[in-house]
């Protein structure tokens, strides 16, 4: 639990001395956000002392991830990820996973997270970051970081980046810095320097920069030429098929690139994934799903690891469709659900059971402390009948997930098998849509009523603004509810126990009246050859360590 008020300066700044972890791969640079007396750390220390206590970090020191040697310089590094025609490039805007790893092999942000979701400025573009105030940061870039094309990084470019992000008329996720931010409010201190004053208090503002959609582009950029600022520049890129990357020898970090090429190859489905992983035709095979795990791990030739951040899949229901604008009926549909047998089956025990909330790695993490939710299929009958559901006029519903992202397919057809169990007053129609075709613009993602999803950890207030403002995937909150301007109130309040009753009533109100289903919180898990050197394993919102933050420190033995 927060136990302190929002100090005086939040700073990211390098370390000192004894600041320096050592790690088996090598020394790294820890740093951390520090104040006036009072580290960033120290403020969010319960969310740290919650994960450890719900098992998401190793028991092992929290500061030092076992990384493998690094291996020899030059070769060619091929990553599978599962992709099709609709793939995006962009620096600001993903859908899927392949979109994830081509914008993090190009694209750099301002901060980084550490492993306890922290911002620092490890493996990004600024070299100090500090919030002066709620209503004021101030951000100092790196000196002699260059773009793939030559030209210098300037703070114009930073200005540029922040205002494409805010401008509603460009598709990226920059929705919910609009709340906080307006162009007007980005000033250009000098050549490297960048003041953001805000125009509503936000006490977690650093945390934005290291979003990685949040990543910094030239002057001009129209989300068509990827020139960025990473360890490798875009040689070429055919949607559905591959991107290839080529060692960039102005890299700020030069030092720590080993490989001379990185290949991003789209496969149709897992199993071709799997597949080529087996057959020895890629290095990296991105998010294998879990029924493969023990056949994985059988190959002595390929690493398995897996990362426990409190990523989630969930079922989303729009409250603004027929019939999930019952909520009778999103509250029968939540209590059909056996969260332990979805569990085995679709992770093979890998994660933990969900309670409808998100946000597992928040020190607000259920904060009223609700018993956990069981399948109860009287309570859900009882429910349905009130809404006129019955066997003779059963409630009927479609339910979608596309074949590209690991356990939502057999999530799917789980709760369809679950849902027999109320003796036909509940029939789902479970259909397994080509990913390409589902996450795009007039796929099943976001506009039909009963559909999957996934999402990596975050805190709760961050994951808030993100599922109402950049992916709305479930309509939630209503018109007339607070829940909009409770986010606000509690994003500008520094003293941690007001803080926490703000969230407590924002959860109340998801927890009795919400649209998403959240059946567990899925580890996610990579698999790679044996001679594929560097990859450290920690808690991390994206795969394989944020993609390796564009692939550097990974070698090949």
């Amino acid at each position: 639990m927060f136990t302190c008020c929002l100090p005086d300066t939040f700073a990211v700044t390098p370390p000192k001395t004894d600041d320096v972890n050592q790690l088996s791969g090598g020394i790294v640079d820890q740093q951390e956000i520090e104040t006036s007396g009072l580290s960033r750390r120290h403020f969010i220390q319960g969310a740290t002392s919650a994960a450890l206590a719900a098992g998401i970090f190793s028991s092992s020191s929290l500061n030092a991830y076992a990384a493998s040697a690094p291996g020899k310089k030059g070769g060619t590094l091929k990553v599978g990820v599962v992709g099709g025609a609709n793939d995006l490039f962009d620096a600001n805007y993903i859908v899927a996973k392949a979109d994830q790893a081509r914008l993090m092999s190009t694209f750099e942000t301002l901060l980084t997270f550490d492993e306890n979701f922290v911002p620092v400025t490890v493996n990004g573009l600024a070299e100090t970051a500090k919030q002066n105030s709620p209503t004021k940061a101030t951000v100092k870039l790196r000196k002699g970081v260059k773009f793939h094309d030559g030209t210098p990084l300037t703070a114009d470019d930073v200005i540029a980046t922040f205002k494409r992000l805010l401008d509603p008329s460009k598709k990226t996720t920059g929705k919910p810095l609009r709340t906080f931010l307006d162009p007007s409010g980005l000033v250009k201190i000098d050549d490297l320097t960048v003041e953001f004053n805000l125009k509503a208090p936000n006490v977690d503002f650093l945390s934005s920069l290291a979003a990685y959609t949040y990543a910094i582009a030239k002057v001009g950029y129209d989300g068509k030429t990827q020139i960025g600022t990473s360890g490798f520049s875009l040689v070429s890129y055919t949607p559905g098929r591959e991107s290839v990357h080529k060692r960039f020898n102005g890299y700020w970090d030069a030092k720590n690139v080993y490989l001379d090429e990185v290949r991003i190859i789209d496969f149709a489905d897992k199993t071709a994934l799997v597949n080529a992983l087996i057959a020895k035709q890629i290095d990296v095979a991105v998010d294998v799903p879990f029924e493969q795990y023990k056949t994985l791990t059988s190959k002595k030739y390929l690493n398995v690891v897996e990362n426990s951040a409190g990523a989630w899949l969930a079922f989303c229901m729009r409250i603004d469709i027929k019939p999930f604008d019952d909520n009778n009926v999103r509250q029968a549909l939540r209590l059909l659900v056996d969260r332990k047998q979805m569990l085995n089956r679709v992770l093979s025990g890998h994660g933990k059971i969900g309670n409808d909330l998100y946000g597992y790695i928040d020190a607000n993490y259920n904060a009223n402390s609700y018993e956990q939710r069981k399948q109860d299929i009287p309570a859900a009958l009882a429910l349905l009948k009130k809404s006129g559901y019955s066997k003779a006029n059963p409630l009927k519903v479609e339910l979608t997930a596309p074949d590209d992202t690991g356990g939502l397919v057999l999530m799917i057809q789980t709760l369809a098998e679950q849902a027999k169990k109320t003796d036909g007053v509940v029939i789902i129609d479970a259909k397994v849509i080509d990913g390409g075709t589902y996450w795009s613009a007039k796929g099943q993602y976001m506009n039909t009523g009963f559909y999957t999803t996934y999402w990596s950890g975050r805190t709760y207030l961050a994951q808030v603004a993100a599922s109402m403002d950049i992916y709305p995937e479930t309509k939630f909150p209503p018109a007339d509810s607070s829940f909009r301007a409770d986010y606000l109130k509690a994003a500008g309040t520094a003293n941690a126990k007001k803080r926490r009753e703000i969230v407590a009533k924002m959860q109340k109100e998801e927890f009795e009246k919400g649209a998403y289903i959240i059946p567990f919180f899925n580890n996610f898990a990579d698999a790679y050859s044996s001679k594929v050197k560097g990859v450290v394993v920690r808690p991390s919102q994206l795969n394989m360590d944020y993609y390796a933050h564009g692939f550097k420190n990974i070698s090949l033995g």
